[in-house]
């Protein structure tokens, strides 16, 4: 019996302790947030910081006012000098776009680039490259061989077309044109 007895006790006290360990300790009071309190306070501190920002933003303009009065005719002109320096390798890379393009027989705009790389330019840019290569792309002659001869009769109309590529300020293909013409008039000459 004495296993039953055992048993019992033991049980009994596991259930008090189970009991004590689950019973539940209440947590001190807790304070109720008062949230609009709080947004109140935190809005009112975003304008105060912005007003700060606006009297320091004047100080600094007023600074920089100071600053200059107080600069030398040596600093002025250092500063002149230094934006006109800009200002000319701006216009140094324009002219060497311009020497490149006339070199190559392309328009400026193409050898400069897209303007950045925002999606309205690079499509703009696609654009130009498109309506130059149109343009650009010679169209085989409706000149014929000569049977038997394997000689091109020259085009009629190759002034015209010069004309109108240095209207168009193609100048690799006025070149081109040029060149064309004047094989043709050795080619006649020599026969």
């Amino acid at each position: 019996m004495t296993n039953g007895t055992e048993t019992a006790q033991l049980a009994s006290t596991e259930t008090a302790e189970t009991k004590a360990a689950t019973t539940e300790v209440e947590p001190a009071e807790v304070k109720e947030i008062d949230w609009k309190a709080e947004a109140r306070k935190h809005e009112q501190r975003a304008k105060d910081a912005a007003a700060r920002a606006k009297a320091n933003e004047a100080a600094a303009q007023r600074l920089a006012e100071l600053e200059n009065a107080n600069k030398t005719a040596e600093q002025i002109a250092n500063d002149r000098i230094a934006a006109a320096e800009e200002r000319a390798a701006e216009l140094e890379a324009i002219a060497n776009r311009a020497t490149v393009a006339n070199a190559a027989g392309l328009p400026a705009d193409l050898i400069a680039g897209p303007a950045s790389n925002s999606p309205e330019d690079l499509q703009a840019f696609a654009d130009k490259l498109i309506a130059f290569r149109a343009q650009a792309t010679v169209k085989p002659s409706a000149a014929s061989f000569i049977e038997g001869t394997n000689k091109v009769t020259p085009e009629p109309d190759l002034n015209a077309a010069i004309a109108e590529a240095q209207a168009a300020g193609n100048w690799k293909q006025v070149i081109a044109l040029q060149n064309t013409k004047l094989a043709s008039q050795s080619t006649a000459s020599a026969t």
